[in-house]
């Protein structure tokens, strides 16, 4: 008995230390630049080096510092991003939010599409009244969220791909058209990078 939870813990500290090692990699503007310009497509037409400009703009050091990672907009299931920051849309200037969770396992089901929907809409909802959201009903003020879920082992079929699931408009009836940016407020991402083959 002594020795599962042993184990159990052993576990649990082996974890606790990969995420962190994962926390710090990815919080270099050198490697978000690469992964930017891959994943959004805000960034894509950019230089790695003008992506790397507009994150200093945000922030003047080697690495982007994390917002506050609490959620806590819904009393009673507060949850914790792994590295949350605010980030300009070079397309319009405005601010979006972007949510990166790299995760050892991949759970084999559809949990990470499914988690990064609730983390989108917790992070649509924690904008409401926050000093760096919007104030009672001003929606027109509403930020873009982005999650990102890095799965690093995964099965072999999803070897070096990205999805994104978004919000798009859809004629049904007549020919109103808005803007992108009217309705593009929410988007998650999956990356499972190519994993090297053993030779």
């Amino acid at each position: 008995m002594e020795d599962k939870k042993e184990l159990k813990e052993i576990m649990r500290e082996t974890k606790r230390l990969y995420d962190e090692q994962c926390k710090k990699i990815l919080s270099y503007k050198q490697i978000l630049a690469y992964i930017f310009k891959e994943c959004l497509e805000e960034y894509k037409d950019l230089s790695l080096e003008k992506i790397q400009e507009l994150l200093d703009e945000e922030q003047s050091h080697d690495k982007m510092i994390s917002k506050n990672v609490e959620n806590q907009s819904i009393r009673g299931s507060m949850i914790r991003y792994d590295l949350l920051y605010k980030i300009k849309n070079p397309q319009n200037n405005n601010s979006m939010w972007i949510d990166i969770e790299p995760q050892g396992m991949d759970p084999g089901t559809n949990d990470l599409f499914h988690r990064g929907f609730y983390y989108a809409t917790r992070m649509v909802a924690r904008q409401r009244n926050d000093p760096e959201g919007f104030e009672e009903d001003d929606f027109d003020n509403l930020q873009k969220v982005i999650t990102l879920w890095i799965c690093l082992h995964h099965a072999r079929y999803k070897n070096n791909t990205i999805n994104t699931y978004r919000i798009e408009e859809r004629n049904i009836v007549g020919h109103l058209k808005h803007a992108k940016e009217f309705y593009d407020l929410m988007e998650i991402i999956l990356l499972c990078p190519r994993k090297r083959q053993r030779s």
